[in-house]
Order: structure tokens, then sequence, then C-alpha cells
């Protein structure tokens, strides 16, 4: 869904996911709203990527810069360019929005592999954030969300520093009540 107005309406349960997984996409899309951002709901990011975009279960976006705007069309006009530079900053300054977030919804629990998926997906961006239930708090089985954050450590320690965050979907609620009040 791109350009979300009404979160409760537009948002609805599917058949894939859990009631856990819709009401954070519900929760994600008015806290975004909130703060002022644009909101897509499973949804691949506008870049120059096209199809090669990745969807995301939620997205944030602003308005880009009006120094950035100048500065593609001031380099647009120069006659020295490559054509496909051209053609790369000519897609750029067709983008009306930037992508600032980049949410992921986990509820149920994942492969270490797919884990690594969703952390690759999101560490370009300037916030990527994966959302976990916590899990059962049972001695025997580990949290996906401790999963996810030693997961998390070990891609860094190979990639390097990014801006993905593991967060809980009582992070969320707790950020959402401290955002309203």
């Amino acid at each position: 869904m791109r350009n979300v107005k009404n979160c409760k309406r537009e948002i609805k349960l599917t058949r894939n996911e859990t009631c856990g997984v819709t009401y954070m996409k519900q929760l994600l899309c008015n806290l975004g709203q909130k703060l002022g951002f644009y909101v897509d709901i499973e949804e691949k990011p506008e870049s120059e990527l096209g199809a090669l975009g990745i969807r995301h279960d939620v997205l944030w976006y602003v308005d880009p810069p009006n120094w950035y705007r100048k500065l593609l069309e001031i380099v647009s006009q120069r006659k020295d360019l490559e054509p496909e530079y051209l053609e790369l900053i000519n897609e750029r300054k067709k983008l009306d929005r930037f992508l600032q977030v980049a949410f992921e919804i986990e509820a149920t629990d994942l492969t270490t592999k797919a884990m690594k998926g969703d952390k690759s997906n999101l560490s370009k961006l300037p916030y990527g954030i994966i959302v976990v239930k916590r899990g059962k708090e049972d001695k025997n089985v580990e949290p996906i969300r401790h999963r996810f954050e030693k997961a998390l450590l070990e891609f860094r320690k190979l990639h390097g520093p990014n801006n993905v965050l593991i967060v809980s979907f009582e992070d969320i609620e707790k950020l959402s009540e401290a955002m309203n009040s």
C-alpha cells in the first residue's frame, strides 16, 4: 500500500500473517504518520533500483531536501556527463521522497539464514529496524530476539557497522506510548 492514509482501515489481517503482525503494522503506520512521515506498507522502497528493490513490511519516507533537488538539477545540466550517469541522475530527480526507516516484522521463529537476509536487506538504509516477538521466556528455548541480536553482532563482524536495530513488539508499543504522551 502506497501512501497509507487510514492505518486501521487500510491495513487488514491477511491469511499469511498473525494478528500480532497486523497490529504492529497498524501501530508503526500510526506512529510514522504522527511523526510526519509518508508511510507505505508491504512495498519495495522507491529508489533507482526499481524492480530490484526489496519489499519491506513498513516504510517511512520524507521529502527530499531542497538543496539535493537543486544539486540534481545543476548536475543534470552539465554537457560532459556519461549517458548512463545522466540516466541515473534523471532517475533520482523523479524520486519525490526519501526512504528514512524500513521495518521488518517477525512474529515467528526463523532460520539464521533468514535472519541474516533481513539484516542484509536493511543494512544500507539510514535506519533499518527488525521488530520481533520476544518469544517464550523458557530456560530451554532461546527467544528469537536474542538469536537476532547474536546474528546482528556476527553480521557486523563480517560486514562492518550498519544502522540495523533489533527491537521487540513491546519496545515499539512503549515508543508509541511515549510519543503519544
